[in-house]
C-alpha cells in the first residue's frame, strides 16, 4: 500500500473521527444548555418564592401590628365597659337610696295590696322601731304572688319620702333581734353579688373578733379598741387603709363609692346586709366613732 493510499485513509478516518467527536460534543452542549435553562428557571423561581416569602412575612408583621392595635382597642374598650357598668350599678344604687328591703314581714295569704303593705311596714316602723312619724312613699312586696302562700313570706321593698328616716330605721334595726324580721339595704342585684362574695371574709374577720361592716360594697375591717393597743398589722395586699384610724382595711370594689359617707355595722347573712342580730354592739360601737370624727 502506497504512502498517498495510507495518507487518503487517515484523513478520511480523521474526518470520521471529527464528525463523531463534534456530535457528541455538540449533545454535550445541548444537554448543558438544558440544564441551564432549567437552573435559571429554579433561580426565577427561587427568587419568587423567596419575594413571596419577605411579603409574606411584612405582612405578618403588619398584621401583627393590626392585631396589636386591635387587643390595645379590645382592652380599652373592655375597661370602657366595665367602668360603664359601674357607674351603672352606682346609678342604680342612688336611685334606691333611699330605699330599704324588709324581709320576714308576714303576707296575707291572699290578694295583699300595696296599701296594706305600707300599712304592716308603718307598724313595724312605730311599734319596734320607735319612729312614729316616718313618712312612706310607697312599700309593695317583690317576687311571683304565689311565694305568699309558702312560708317563707316575700320581701318588702319601702322607698321613704326623706333618707333621714330611712337611716332612723337602718340604726334602730337591732330593735328587730328575735322577731324574724330583717331590714337590709336595697341594692341593684350587681353590687348584692360583689358583696355575697365577701361574706366569708367578713364572716371570718368576726370570728376573729374584728369588727367587720360594709360601705356600699366596700367590705371594711376593722380592729376593736381593746385590740389596737397590741402590735396589729393590717391584712397583706390590702388595697386601702383608711386614713385616721390603725388598722382599717377595705376589700372589694373600690371603684364604686356611696351616695353618702355613712358606716354601718353589718351582721353575716347568706346574702343581704342584715343589720339586726349579732350586730348591736358592734352598731353601737361604730355611732360612737362616728361621732367623735
Amino acid at each position: 500500500m502506497d504512502l498517498e493510499a495510507v495518507k487518503v485513509l487517515l484523513e478520511s478516518q480523521e474526518r470520521t473521527f471529527r464528525s463523531a467527536l463534534e456530535l457528541v460534543v455538540e449533545q454535550w452542549r445541548e444537554r448543558i444548555r438544558l440544564v441551564e435553562g432549567k437552573m435559571t428557571d429554579l433561580t426565577k423561581s427561587l427568587e419568587f418564592s423567596q419575594a413571596e416569602i419577605l411579603d409574606l412575612k411584612n405582612n405578618e408583621k403588619v398584621l401583627q401590628k393590626l392585631n396589636k392595635e386591635k387587643q390595645v382597642a379590645v382592652e380599652e374598650l373592655q375597661s370602657r365597659v366595665a367602668e360603664l357598668n359601674h357607674r351603672l350599678n352606682y346609678q342604680e344604687d342612688y336611685t334606691r337610696r333611699n330605699n330599704l328591703r324588709i324581709s320576714g314581714l308576714k303576707e296575707q295569704p291572699v290578694g295583699e295590696t300595696w296599701e296594706q303593705t305600707a300599712v304592716n311596714v308603718s307598724k313595724i316602723l312605730e311599734d319596734k322601731l320607735q319612729l312614729p312619724s316616718v313618712n312612706l312613699e310607697r312599700a309593695h312586696r317583690v317576687g311571683p304572688a304565689a311565694a305568699a302562700a309558702s312560708s317563707h313570706p316575700r320581701a318588702v321593698v319601702v322607698r321613704f319620702k326623706n333618707f333621714s328616716d330611712r337611716e332612723a330605721a337602718i340604726r334602730n334595726a337591732s330593735k328587730l333581734k328575735g322577731t324574724g324580721i330583717y331590714i337590709n339595704e336595697d341594692l341593684c342585684p350587681a353590687s348584692l353579688e360583689i358583696k355575697k362574695k365577701q361574706f366569708p371574709l367578713m364572716k371570718k374577720a368576726r370570728e376573729d373578733g374584728k369588727i367587720a361592716f360594709f360601705r356600699h360594697t366596700r367590705l371594711i375591717i376593722r380592729e376593736r379598741i381593746d385590740q389596737r393597743s397590741s402590735s396589729s398589722v393590717p391584712a397583706a395586699n390590702s388595697p386601702h387603709v383608711g386614713a385616721g384610724f390603725s388598722g382599717w382595711v377595705a376589700h372589694g370594689d373600690s371603684t364604686v363609692r356611696p351616695p353618702d359617707g355613712t358606716e354601718r355595722v353589718s351582721s353575716e347573712t347568706t346574702g343581704d346586709r342584715r343589720v339586726s342580730g349579732d350586730s348591736t354592739g358592734c352598731q353601737q360601737r361604730v355611732l360612737r366613732d362616728r361621732k367623735k370624727t
